[in-house]
């Protein structure tokens, strides 16, 4: 899959570094392990935060300011690591939704930058565009409705926007017969060094619980 990325990222200074992964999967319900996992990641991350808010994760505010670049309003709009985050600090329990998106979340989690799993196969064409989302743009989310993607960081196919990191589109939504996905790190406003991190996390959690 090639990546190309919109000018405006650059015009305002914004370090932006894409991590893109390609994995095929069996999807399923999450084993045993991986649940402990993402319950030890909420309680460490609850430990390194010390009862400070999400937003203060220099990650997750790195994110925020490129929101707030691209005309977006964080506090309205948040990238989805500090949504799990937040969600985490309160005492609620992450979501189980499968093993690959739980896998994500855990990335998310652990990591403070916001990622994507799309279904490889409901991809138009071999190239996709980090774009800013154009007045008017929409599409239907998961679990959210119609969403406003005006101002929002956005992935889009030659059959338009899929995916954002604040909430993806029901279309490329991965799913019990998914069988490939392409796994997006969001490296907006945040170090390359991290983005390889959280990638290298990323390829070893779906290898361990992903594969067919």
């Amino acid at each position: 899959m090639q990546l190309k990325i919109d000018k405006t990222y650059a015009r305002h200074g914004l370090e932006t570094h894409m991590g893109l992964l390609d994995f095929h999967v069996g999807v399923r319900p999450s084993p045993p392990a991986l649940i402990t996992a993402l319950e030890d990641g909420a309680d460490v991350r609850m430990q390194e935060l010390l009862g400070e808010a999400a937003s203060s994760d220099p990650v997750i505010k790195g994110v925020r300011t490129a929101f707030k670049a691209t005309g977006k309003d964080p506090s309205r709009y948040r990238p989805s690591s500090e949504a799990l985050t937040r969600r985490v600090l309160s005492g609620k329990p992450l979501y189980q939704i499968n093993n690959v998106v739980d896998c994500g979340n855990l990335v998310s989690l652990m990591t403070g930058v916001p990622v994507g799993c799309y279904d490889a196969a409901k991809l138009a064409g071999n190239k996709i565009t980090l774009k800013v989302g154009a007045a008017g743009e929409t599409y239907e989310s998961i679990g959210r409705g119609l969403i406003n993607l005006e101002g929002l960081p956005v992935l889009a196919d030659k059959n338009g926007a899929f995916g954002t990191p604040f909430c993806d589109s029901e279309r490329t939504l991965v799913g019990a017969t998914t069988s490939q996905i392409l796994f997006v790190v969001y490296g907006l406003n945040i170090d390359i060094a991290h983005i390889e991190a959280a990638s290298d996390i990323a390829d070893t959690l779906i290898s361990r619980f992903c594969t067919p």
